[in-house]
């Protein structure tokens, strides 16, 4: 009788574990900037968004495991139009309380604690929505990783953090400075060419105007003049009073 005891306490915690599942959680694409589509309360659209998922790439392999009491969910969006193997994002996660109420799913079905493999799917602004419920669990990184190896994603734009974003910031300031220095060093030496260009023809001529204000010497000095001689007038003045003299 005492195994039986103790074989009913490990049927029990076997139940238990079978019932609880390792569900991959990650995301891929722009799912996480596709949150006006996936909470859309216009359409009544509510659902839960993991802080998590921004640290996470399903096709990169950066993929957390995380214990579910229900099915593991996959959500995969395609955009309309696009090409066969694209994808617009994928989000992996476990079911439990994620998904409160939806115009994608069936309305008599209670999604935050579902325990069926099933797969439904919806047109809803111009995007498939497609939900992937499943009870097997976490398939691994290797396998989640070969499964989207030939699809195509988005860039995947990823969240900075604070000490990248400061470093970025530096960078472009510093070759803003270097520009600016550069461009008013090229100006500074452009106006300085200019001004001593100006100053130089301005000095050159002044110089000529003065040496134009200055008397120049003549080439030749004028003798002075000679006492004239006396006029005919006089020596006949002088001739006459001699012969009045005379006749005296």
């Amino acid at each position: 009788m005492i195994w039986v005891k103790l074989l009913i306490p490990l049927i029990l915690f076997g139940a238990i574990q079978a019932s609880t599942r390792m569900c991959a959680q990650c995301v891929a694409g722009d799912f996480i900037f596709r949150r006006n589509l996936m909470q859309d309360s216009s359409v009544g659209m509510s659902m839960g968004w993991i802080e998590e998922w921004k640290n996470t790439n399903c096709v990169k392999g950066i993929i957390n495991t995380i214990p579910c009491d229900h099915a593991c969910l996959k959500i995969t969006i395609i955009k309309s139009g696009e090409e066969k193997d694209a994808i617009d994002g994928v989000m992996m996660d476990c079911s439990d309380f994620m998904i409160h109420s939806s115009p994608d799913l069936p309305k008599h079905i209670d999604f935050t604690a579902y325990d069926e493999n099933a797969v439904f799917s919806s047109m809803r602004r111009n995007f498939t929505i497609t939900y992937n419920f499943t009870m097997q669990g976490f398939e691994g990184v290797d396998e989640i990783a070969e499964a989207y190896k030939a699809k195509t994603f988005p860039y995947y734009r990823e969240e900075y953090g604070i000490s990248t974003i400061v470093i970025v910031m530096f960078l472009f300031v510093t070759v803003i400075a270097c520009v600016f220095i550069f461009f008013w060093s090229c100006v500074r030496d452009i106006c300085c060419k200019v001004k001593n260009d100006y100053s130089y023809s301005s000095h050159v001529q002044c110089s000529a105007s003065v040496e134009e204000q200055i008397p120049q010497p003549s080439d030749h000095v004028t003798a002075p003049s000679s006492p004239s001689a006396p006029s005919d007038d006089v020596e006949n003045h002088v001739e006459q009073k001699n012969g009045d003299i005379q006749n005296f």
